[in-house]
């Protein structure tokens, strides 16, 4: 997908990255993604590689968008280590603009394909599949952080979770103000409803990493006898610490969790605290999905390269708006 943030490198540079890891036989760019650039990388012996690079330093990024692919190899090496998710290993990481001008690391590639692109599923493969996923995402939630935000939040140390919560949102809307981006609603509608909601972030307990991006397209499935199963779990970079709320708001986006309590069930049966599926936990779960449409309209201003992101912008336009109607 054309973005304002993808970067190029050229065969001679991708060579020379590789220089210490394999031989490479062929290279192929991934158009899939709206905010790196990724390479398919197959080597002479045969092996597959994914090579991602960063936006040039120059480009106009979010605020939380600030250090992302440090974020993201951080979390992803931390789900690595724990040894019970399905992840891809990172062979490389370059944080220096030396070899070439932008951040890069390199990773093993997964088995299968991203579920968004596989042949329409069944109900009953969903919901295999959203029970998998409750499993890893309790197993994910056992990584902890210390307060809640983004990891450069650190100014809001000593913050309570609504506290960082809208101070994510400022942080965002200030983002917006930036670019001329125009918002369905108003600072302060957007304001009220947050405040209405205050209450239902208290009492979550420890702060918890959540990845926020787990959407069809960031989990790699692949077909195990007559079922389907995930393979693997990809693109840790938009996570920060929240409660399993912030989670749960992307597979809200798949199946009705209000009439589908069984995943509930799996995730606490794997969970190290378990989560209380109640009114307050539900208007967090909404509330996240608010702030996820949200970025997805602001960041359609930064991103744009003649209309590639109409579309986004204006079925997150609709998205929005239903649920400040569903929530004011």
């Amino acid at each position: 997908m054309e973005s304002t943030t993808k970067s190029s490198l050229t065969e001679r540079q991708i060579r020379g990255i590789f220089q210490n890891i394999d031989k490479i036989d062929s290279i192929k760019e991934l158009k899939d993604g709206c905010y790196n650039t990724s390479y398919a990388v197959r080597s002479e012996s045969n092996l597959e590689y994914v090579l991602k690079v960063s936006p040039p330093e120059d480009v106009p990024i979010l605020t939380y968008e600030q250090n992302l692919m440090e974020t993201e190899v951080q979390f992803h090496k931390k789900v690595m280590e724990m040894k019970t998710l399905p992840v891809a290993k990172i062979l490389k990481d370059d944080f220096s603009r030396s070899s070439v001008p932008y951040n890069f690391f390199i990773m093993e590639k997964l088995k299968g394909r991203p579920l968004d692109k596989f042949e329409e599923i069944t109900t009953e493969e969903r919901k295999s599949v959203s029970s998998d996923l409750a499993g890893y995402m309790a197993e994910m939630h056992k990584i902890t952080g210390t307060r809640y935000g983004y990891p450069f939040m650190t100014e809001n140390s000593n913050h309570d979770y609504y506290t960082a919560f809208r101070r994510m949102v400022e942080l965002l809307l200030s983002d917006g103000e930036r670019r001329g981006a125009a918002l369905p609603l108003s600072q302060e509608q957007i304001f009220n409803l947050l405040e209405k909601y205050r209450e239902s972030f208290s009492g979550t307990g420890q702060p918890v990493f959540v990845h926020f991006d787990l959407w069809d397209g960031n989990i790699f499935v692949e077909k195990r006898g007559n079922s389907i199963q995930i393979s693997g779990l990809i693109d840790f970079e938009r996570g920060f610490y929240a409660d399993p709320a912030a989670d749960f708001s992307q597979v809200q986006g798949y199946i009705d969790l209000r009439e589908n309590g069984w995943f509930f069930d799996k995730y606490n049966r794997h969970a190290l605290m378990p989560f209380t599926a109640d009114e307050k936990a539900f208007n967090r779960i909404f509330l996240f999905r608010f702030y996820l449409f949200l970025i997805m309209i602001v960041e359609s201003y930064y991103r744009d390269v003649n209309g590639s992101f109409d579309w986004q912008l204006q079925w997150s336009r609709e998205e929005f708006l239903k649920l400040y109607n569903q929530l004011k």
